[in-house]
């Protein structure tokens, strides 16, 4: 239950909403309630979210994770962090860690990614972690910078 109300906290951070819900922040009890139907449904019907903590202290820092993107046919990376932890490399190590288990465990193959088209710190992980930008595509209601990876090239570069 703590990491459900860490996870509220976080998502209800005007600073974290300002790229993520582009159509209007959410109220508390109605995000609460996304974040339940969440938990309750278990694992995505591809890939999976994990919860991102410091391996030093336990707490919750946010989440990340590859799942379906939508009705694309296409396995998406995605992450979203509290406040405390950007800045620190929390994204791109967690990010990694995520890309290695869909890529090699998973079979995955792309891997892809989108981002509000003014979030260019996200954009800067994504391009640490091998993405390719492939310009604008419209998801999630919205024209998102769309990035890929495909496996050969993330295999390609030195770990």
């Amino acid at each position: 239950m703590a990491d459900l109300e860490a996870n509220l906290a976080m998502d209800l951070d005007p600073e974290v909403q300002r790229y993520i819900f582009i159509h209007g922040f959410p109220d508390a009890g109605a995000q609460r309630d996304v974040l339940i139907r969440r938990i309750e449904s278990g694992r995505p019907e591809a890939g999976g979210f994990w919860v991102v903590e410091w391996r030093q202290e336990p707490g919750f820092l946010g989440w990340c994770g590859v799942f379906p993107l939508e009705d694309s046919g296409l396995i998406e990376l995605g992450y979203r962090y509290a406040r405390s932890a950007w800045g620190r490399g929390v994204a791109t190590e967690a990010a990694q860690a995520v890309l290695e288990h869909g890529f090699r465990t998973l079979g995955f193959d792309p891997i892809v990614a989108v981002t509000h088209p003014d979030n260019r710190a996200s954009q800067r992980v994504l391009e640490k972690l091998g993405f390719r930008s492939e310009g604008r595509r419209f998801h999630y209601g919205a024209d998102l910078a769309f990035y890929a990876l495909s496996c050969a090239d993330y295999l390609a570069t030195e770990r």
